[in-house]
């Protein structure tokens, strides 16, 4: 990868792992699907003006809308209506550290839907992954755990984050239009889906402080920004390497917990949470060591 690629991961890990802060400071005004229909509208809306400030035409076609929409539905606006709702329960930390589980939970969801079939490496790789998970949710342990439903709802959303990565590899193959006008056009089916859903929650009161202002401001600026530079990477280097990004989310979502509002994982987090960090490495280095190695040279055909 060139040093944009790197770049563009560390944009998204940046943002991605602050959003959990962002969302776990808005819950204290906003319910979960308030602060996830500001975000995508917020989101929606920043796109749509620098697509129209840049002349870019939106896609054309029902097919390429409805693609969009199954796209922003099961890679934004469901996962964060889970994890929002996670939050409630579990901290912006552990959240995060959720996330960190994509990359592994994509080599189930390959195999079981799309018939890849997965390599030693990435089947030990996902059994260390998922051996910190079981620690992490200690069905064992009392009242030293987060409660199990929080928890739950955060695994349901890094496996939609998984189905997401594994749909947009073909999706972006698929797809002609610019990254700007996907991006704009995805946002904005997500938004129309699920503005008629949710749209008498908006009615519902909120506590609306300068601080909670900031982070749904903060929110809708990261969504616009994380919808652009994904296509730009999925587009470059592909789904696999730009889910990379998710290695790092873990790391940028605890520290933010702990540096702005004193989070800490208990013994059990922190112990499954450096079991997933554990895999993650391992998966990323097998895949490095798997780029390096030379292709094999073709033997040269027998003369006769």
């Amino acid at each position: 990868m060139r040093p944009a690629d790197i770049l563009g991961i560390g944009v998204l890990a940046s943002v991605w792992g602050t959003n959990f802060l962002l969302v776990e400071e808005a819950l204290e005004g906003l319910n979960p699907i308030q602060i996830v229909l500001i975000r995508l509208i917020l989101g929606a809306a920043a796109l749509l003006l620098l697509a129209r400030a840049r002349r870019t035409a939106l896609p054309r076609g029902g097919a390429v809308w409805l693609k969009l929409a199954g796209m922003g539905l099961l890679g934004q606006a469901v996962p964060w209506l889970l994890f929002a709702w996670g939050q409630q329960e579990v901290t912006g930390a552990l959240a995060g550290v959720y996330t960190g589980l994509t990359p592994l939970m994509t080599v189930p969801v390959a195999w079981l839907l799309l018939r890849e079939r997965p390599t030693a490496a990435e089947v030990g790789a996902a059994v260390i992954g998922f051996a910190g998970l079981a620690v992490v949710l200690a069905p064992w342990s009392g009242g030293e755990r987060a409660p199990l439903g929080g928890q739950l709802l955060c695994l349901a959303g890094a496996t939609c984050y998984a189905l997401a990565y594994s749909y947009a590899g073909r999706l972006m193959r698929t797809l002609a239009d610019g990254k700007l006008s996907l991006a704009a056009a995805q946002a904005l089916a997500a938004s129309a889906i699920m503005l008629p859903a949710g749209s008498g929650q908006l009615a519902h009161p909120v506590r609306l402080t300068w601080l909670i202002a900031l982070c749904l401001a903060l929110l809708g600026a990261g969504t616009a920004v994380a919808f652009l530079v994904n296509y730009w990477l999925i587009a470059r280097v592909g789904p696999v390497r730009a889910s990379l990004a998710f290695y790092l989310i873990p790391v940028v979502a605890v520290v933010a917990g702990l540096a702005a509002r004193g989070e800490r994982l208990n013994p059990n987090e922190a112990l499954g949470s450096a079991l997933i960090l554990a895999a993650l490495a391992a998966l990323y280095v097998w895949e490095r060591t798997r780029e390096a190695r030379p292709a094999p040279v073709p033997e040269p055909a027998e003369t006769r």
